[in-house]
């Protein structure tokens, strides 16, 4: 009975497993014709292990742009705040500090999550809208403005690379599900061309025993500073 790939295993080590059988098959003037699929598989294999590398990469970029949009965002909440406390002469009972933060100070307001923050901007940008020629609104509009539209975006971008990094990880699935099947498929051929030398069979598809996955995985050696 032929060894079915786990669900741990990665697609790196699945491109190489299709490859090494592959390469099996290709050497054996007898079973040479089973190889296309197997050729076809690595194909697909190789093209998500790069894919994956492009969405490991726009993930990172999009994490550390998000990281940089919110710390942004915080600083100038925090100009627009002493700001609003200035103007209210230090008086936190009044506007127009009580028209601005009044429920959420403004040093609350930064340990919010990212999409509370974006919407409590979107608050703050809609009051200072209401009188756009007062000090306030002509200085920090613009300001609050771009900061909450930066954050808005690099939180969409997030989004949309973890969403993409789910397909990639579905996609794995389902060509993993699909080298079970060729390989069951692959052994019965196999079993028809080779009957009753089980241990022939098993040699062409060895490289997908976890005992020989485990054994050629290369050991990394700690460097000595």
């Amino acid at each position: 009975m032929a060894t079915h790939l786990r669900e741990s295993t990665s697609i790196e080590t699945i491109a190489d497993v299709c490859d090494a059988i592959a390469a099996g098959l290709e050497s054996d003037p007898a079973t040479s014709h089973l190889s296309p699929v197997w050729c076809r598989l690595t194909e697909e294999a190789d093209r998500l292990v790069t894919e994956k590398r492009t969405l490991e990469r726009n993930t990172r970029r999009a994490r550390a742009q998000l990281v940089v949009a919110d710390a942004r965002w915080d600083s100038e909440v925090a100009a627009f705040g002493r700001a609003v406390v200035d103007a209210s002469s230090g008086n936190r009972t009044i506007p127009p500090y009580t028209r601005f933060f009044n429920k959420t100070p403004p040093s609350n307001a930064q340990t919010f999550g990212y999409e509370r923050e974006i919407a409590l901007g979107r608050q703050w940008i809609a009051e200072l809208n209401r009188e756009p020629d007062e000090p306030l609104a002509k200085t920090f509009l613009p300001r609050l403005e771009t900061a909450t539209q930066t954050l808005q975006n690099a939180l969409e971008r997030r989004t949309s690379a973890a969403s993409a990094f789910e397909r990639h990880r579905t996609s794995v699935i389902l060509l993993r599900e699909a080298i079970n099947r060729e390989i069951d498929i692959t052994e019965g051929e196999l079993l028809k061309l080779f009957p009753g030398e089980r241990t022939r069979v098993a040699s062409y598809l060895a490289a997908s025993r976890p005992s020989r996955i485990e054994a050629e995985t290369p050991e990394v050696v700690p460097t000595s500073s």
